[in-house]
């Protein structure tokens, strides 16, 4: 009897109404496939050496470099390592060579369970790849078949992974059998380590890259490199009605931002100046793309506009960090992957969050908020990750966000605000030299326990809704609607008769709101 995976009806609430991404290219370009990525590997055995021991610090980073790169990158590592002995973070390295996966997830483990909270994969590294058909609104009807290598298989050490299915010839469905690419994850799936890596050689001569890179970094944490604090926050047509919470997530990070969304001047004419001529530390690009760049759409949707990756090196943009809401962007596999181009073809790239299939991040807040409180990339990549998975996950968020991957030096951290500068937005639809503020709240206890107190700071009169909501969007507790002077506001609001877990604090001013997520315990 032949059996086909079918889709579990479930709902999210984080991927609930929002468009998904698609793949759009101007030449009707496809993945690369396992198979033909496979007929580029040569299958090795796994080997693993200790190059650095760490020091006891109660934080370890592990470094698994490519055993061909160990040599040339060693002095960079070892004066990264200084860098992390000075913020008590000890460094281990290791050079690794082959290409079982297991292998390399097994060396995780038994480096995870001796006190290694993070793992950076520099080079080209073992890859898992997983397999499912794409059902990005939770209504049970496939929107297609993908594959697409997994970096949360590394991240998630006691989760189960099968490989249970494989493609149907002729349709988008999968059957039982066996083709080496998972398509299963269940048990406990929410990841214990935090995972990043730096995969140049789709781009060019790794070794030189990633000397370059290193170079980078180094500068970028003794302060040496020019990068302006502030973020672009981008967003293509599709994704208007999402502008202002996405602007706000970023603030959590970043107090001044130009934020850009009016649809019919989204457009590459546009993009591409900005990001030539002007400074930012953080690019937040939300649009349909495909690995070798982006696709902006304009005339009311009707037309599409082509930003190439091949013009990114020419460009130079000074950015440091990127989040590519972004089909396909950081599919590493690709060669002259769009992700890997703003990172390692540029004087101060740094990082790329992305994917490496459709759909991409969501819930933004989750992943800003630890940031601006101090937290590494790959920290915060993973607080993220805990917070979508540890409820359980169904098919929407699966098509979403497993292809999630973060191609960067994990142990750095984005420079966040300061307290008290002013915050500065910009947007299309504002008049010329305006500038306001989006409520800007703090959290005066997290966990709460029966109030939660925060302070809320507006630079113009307002009238506020505040409330507390659950996971499910659900509102679980509110203040009354009020208007609220400019200036600073010590309130707080009810939490005692809520069940323990995982809230939102959402405070709206007029079209602009913020979130942030809130431990209620008892």
């Amino acid at each position: 009897m032949q059996f086909i995976l079918s889709l579990v009806l479930l709902s999210s609430t984080a991927t609930s109404g929002v468009t998904p991404l698609r793949w759009v290219s101007p030449d009707n370009s496809r993945p690369l496939t396992y198979a033909e990525w496979r007929a580029q590997q040569e299958p090795r055995p796994f080997r693993a050496k200790p190059l650095l021991s760490p020091r006891r610090f109660e934080t370890r980073v592990g470094f698994f470099v490519e055993e061909t790169l160990a040599s040339a990158l060693g002095p960079a590592l070892e004066t990264l390592a200084i860098y992390l002995e000075r913020e008590s973070v000890a460094t281990a390295v290791f050079s690794v060579s082959g290409t079982s996966a297991e292998s390399l997830k097994a060396l995780l483990r038994r480096e995870h369970a001796t006190g290694m909270s993070s793992a950076v994969f520099v080079g080209d590294l073992p890859i898992a790849w997983f397999q499912m058909i794409d059902d990005f609104n939770g209504d049970t009807i496939g929107e297609g078949y993908e594959e697409f290598p997994c970096d949360l298989f590394f991240m998630d050490l006691d989760g189960t992974w099968h490989d249970s299915f494989v493609k149907h010839d002729s349709l988008d469905s999968l059957i039982p059998g066996s083709d080496s690419i998972y398509d299963i994850h269940r048990d406990s799936i929410t990841p214990e380590i935090a995972v990043s890596r730096l995969p140049a050689s789709k781009i060019g001569h790794a070794e030189s890259l990633l000397t370059s890179y290193f170079d980078r970094s180094h500068r970028y944490r003794n302060g040496q490199l020019p990068v302006t604090d502030r973020a672009l926050v981008y967003i293509d047509d599709d994704w208007e009605p999402w502008a202002a919470d996405w602007d706000s997530n970023v603030g959590l990070l970043y107090r001044s931002r130009v934020h850009i969304y009016n649809p019919e001047s989204t457009r590459v004419a546009d993009y591409q100046p900005r990001i030539d001529s002007a400074g930012y530390q953080w690019i937040a690009l939300m649009s349909h793309s495909w690995p070798g760049g982006h696709a902006m759409k304009y005339d009311s949707g009707k037309q599409w506009d082509w930003f190439y990756a091949e013009t990114i090196p020419a460009l130079d943009p000074q950015a440091s960090f990127y989040n590519l809401f972004a089909c396909s962007n950081v599919r590493y596999v690709e060669d002259g992957y769009c992700g890997g181009r703003y990172v390692f073809q540029t004087t101060s790239g740094l990082g790329a969050i992305g994917s490496t299939k459709t759909g991409s991040m969501l819930s933004f807040d989750l992943f800003y908020d630890p940031l601006g409180r101090g937290r590494t990339l790959g920290e915060a990549f993973k607080d993220w990750f805990n917070a979508i998975l540890e409820d359980g996950c169904d098919p929407s968020e699966r098509s979403w966000f497993y292809g999630m991957c973060l191609v960067a030096d994990g142990s750095l951290k984005p420079r966040a605000h300061q307290a008290g500068i002013t915050e500065e937005r910009r947007d299309m639809t504002d008049m010329p030299g305006i500038s306001y503020r989006v409520p800007s709240i703090r959290l005066l206890g997290n966990p709460a326990l029966g109030r939660l107190g925060f302070d809320l700071d507006l630079n113009l009169p307002a009238s506020c809704q505040i409330g507390l909501y659950d996971k499910t969007g659900r509102l679980a507790a509110e203040l009354p609607s009020q208007p609220y002077s400019a200036g600073s506001h010590r309130l707080s609001i009810d939490a005692s008769a809520l069940s323990a877990g995982v809230y939102f604090l959402k405070v709206t001013a007029g079209t602009a709101s913020t979130r942030l997520p809130v431990t209620v315990i008892r």
